[in-house]
């Protein structure tokens, strides 16, 4: 049987053990801290909802220097979030000795990485993993307990995206080139099959909306996704728009701020829509649905979970797969609950 959180075990060992032995005798209130240096080594979901420890960090230490080390694809998020000074993008950053480093995600770099730059105090995952042990949280609660020894008696606050007016004046040409006023957004590709929702089911969905709710149908992605885009806009009867590859991480946030509603698998835009103020459907499959639901009143999930959830995502053993059990029916009954 596959357990998806073995390897992750050893990693949270090391790295409570290092954190111990960095912050021995010190206490974190007695320091000054004037830099610190946040990893986040994953995907632009997970990075979606740990910009609240930025701002939470600057609040408490306004005159430090953060740093935030991530993936390229990542950064782009996050480039224009006013708490982040400076973001490092490359696979080995220059040694320096930082203040406070905090490592949201637990990985091996990361600990590497303090082991040959010993910054005066570390911050970790793994304490929090095994605290919350059998009843994790959703994913900003647990970066808001990760910083928590730092920031004081900050409240918890909600993430927060960013986008410069360069990408606010791309978001709105696209609405303006296109003549939209009232429109769904959908997502509709991933790269694992596993997380995908059959096409010919968002072509159904596509054309509920529009004859029941008088919105226009746009679909997101990237130009990885363009050919199934275009099998499902060949399912539907009227024109639809395809902002796929047209649109950065910024502009893409904009276009759902403007949008009444989005759906979409378990991937990256849903999560980047859901911290925009739109109502956000999340179809889930494999994924975990209890960490990475998306945020906000108005947003909902559908999620069949199975006795073989969670899986390698690769190989489905199922002779009904987790996303095909999510039904046509039920996503009409939860957009029609999500809008009203």
């Amino acid at each position: 049987m596959f357990h998806p959180g073995l390897p992750d075990k050893f990693v949270n060992v090391a790295s409570i053990f290092l954190s111990k032995l960095i912050n021995r005798g010190k206490k974190i209130q007695d320091l000054k801290v004037q830099s610190i240096l946040i990893i986040r080594q994953d995907e632009i979901g997970d990075m979606c909802y740990s910009t609240h420890a930025f701002s939470l960090l600057k609040k408490q230490h306004p005159t430090a220097k953060l740093t935030v080390w991530c993936k390229p694809a990542a950064a782009a998020l996050i480039q224009h979030d006013p708490s982040v000074d400076y973001i490092i993008s490359d696979d080995r950053p220059e040694g320096n000795r930082y203040d406070l480093l905090i490592d949201l995600r637990g990985k091996w770099a990361g600990i590497f990485y303090a082991l040959m730059n010993t910054p005066t105090y570390r911050l970790e995952r793994g304490a929090i993993r095994l605290k919350n042990k059998g009843h994790q949280p959703h994913e900003s609660e647990t970066i808001y307990q990760i910083i928590q020894p730092a920031i004081g008696d900050l409240p918890f606050d909600l993430p927060r995206l960013y986008a410069s007016g360069v990408e606010i004046h791309q978001a709105k040409d696209f609405i303006a080139e296109n003549k939209l006023t009232r429109f769904a957004i959908l997502h509709t590709q991933v790269k694992r099959v596993l997380r995908q929702w059959p096409e010919e089911r968002f072509a159904a969905i596509a054309i509920y909306l529009k004859e029941n709710y008088a919105l226009d149908i746009v679909f997101c992605g990237d130009n990885s996704e363009l050919m199934g885009i275009e099998r499902i806009q060949n399912m539907i009867p009227f024109t639809t728009y395809n902002a796929a590859g047209k649109l950065n991480l910024g502009a893409f946030k904009v276009l759902c701020e403007q949008s009444q509603l989005f759906i979409g698998n378990d991937s990256s835009p849903l999560h980047i829509a859901s911290l925009s103020g739109v109502p956000a459907l999340g179809l889930f499959g494999p994924g975990q649905s209890d960490t990475f639901y998306p945020l906000g009143e108005k947003s909902g999930l559908l999620h069949h979970i199975l006795p073989c959830h969670p899986c390698t995502q690769i190989k489905c053993n199922q002779d009904l797969p987790c996303m095909k059990r999510i039904t046509i029916e039920e996503v009409k009954n939860k957009i029609e609950s999500i809008i009203n």
